[in-house]
């Protein structure tokens, strides 16, 4: 019987467009947002996209999570430095600065547009995390100046990395569901649904995304699939799926 199918919203919505306003090059820098909220467990379990721009610091901050840097290492330094707010020497340090430089050369070294960046943390309690990050150069206007990593609290929402490093959270996780539903992808009394709903409970109660999954035997790839989908509902109007594109539907549970 089927179940729950996985939307390949990257093609299956590419042709759905949204009209965009133009603003002043000033108007946007103003709105730029400071720091990209990002939950610590999805920032454990997936690499993150960190763009950086010539001229500007792009910040990775543990502060909300009280991690203190341990490590820090980038692949490819030849165009990017970092920085600390503190030495990594005096178990202080909680932030790390990015910051783009001209290419330089090192002898028998390789190197990348886009690098890979590892920071290893320790938690109060003692608990060693590795976060890895890739170093993307950032194009057009900066969107924001750094990432922070949140802690999982009550009251908080959990947020997780989907399609083309969008964030999601368990709201947009919901509203792909109801969307799903809507559109036929899959029937109310589907048990994946109730899977669906199921997770979504455990996850409201701080149970981290991750774990909260595999304690309902639900695929990564179905709530990436709703998130997007939820994430796509507030800018896209109900259509009907054009039915070349049903093809591109692939069920994800047996």
């Amino acid at each position: 019987m089927k179940k729950l199918k996985a939307i390949l919203l990257a093609c299956a919505f590419s042709s759905f467009t949204t009209t965009a306003t133009v603003l002043s090059p000033l108007r946007t820098l103003a709105q730029t947002p400071a720091l990209r909220v990002i939950g610590q467990e999805a920032a454990v379990t997936n690499t993150t996209d960190v763009p950086v721009w010539p001229g500007r610091f792009t910040a990775i901050d543990f502060s909300q999570t009280n991690e203190i840097i341990t490590y820090i290492l980038i692949a490819d330094p030849s165009r990017t430095v970092y920085n600390t707010d503190a030495e990594l020497s005096s178990n202080q340090a909680k932030t790390v600065f990015l910051k783009v430089i001209k290419p330089l050369r090192f002898p028998g070294a390789t190197s990348t547009k886009i690098t890979n960046l590892s920071i290893k943390t320790r938690t109060p309690d003692g608990q060693q995390r590795l976060y890895t990050f890739n170093i993307v150069p950032g194009c057009g206007t900066p969107t924001y100046s750094g990432i922070s990593i949140s802690p999982i609290t009550r009251g908080v929402e959990q947020t997780w990395l989907v399609g083309s490093n969008q964030v999601t959270t368990l709201s947009d996780i919901e509203r792909g569901l109801q969307m799903a539903i809507a559109l036929g992808y899959t029937a109310t009394n589907d048990p994946v649904v109730f899977k669906v709903r199921e997770f979504l409970a455990l996850a409201r109660n701080t149970t981290p995304i991750p774990k909260a999954a595999a304690s309902v035997n639900l695929p990564l790839s179905v709530l990436s699939s709703l998130g997007q989908l939820g994430l796509e509902k507030s800018q896209l109007e109900v259509r009907e799926v054009p039915s070349h594109l049903n093809k591109t539907l692939r069920v994800v549970a047996p």
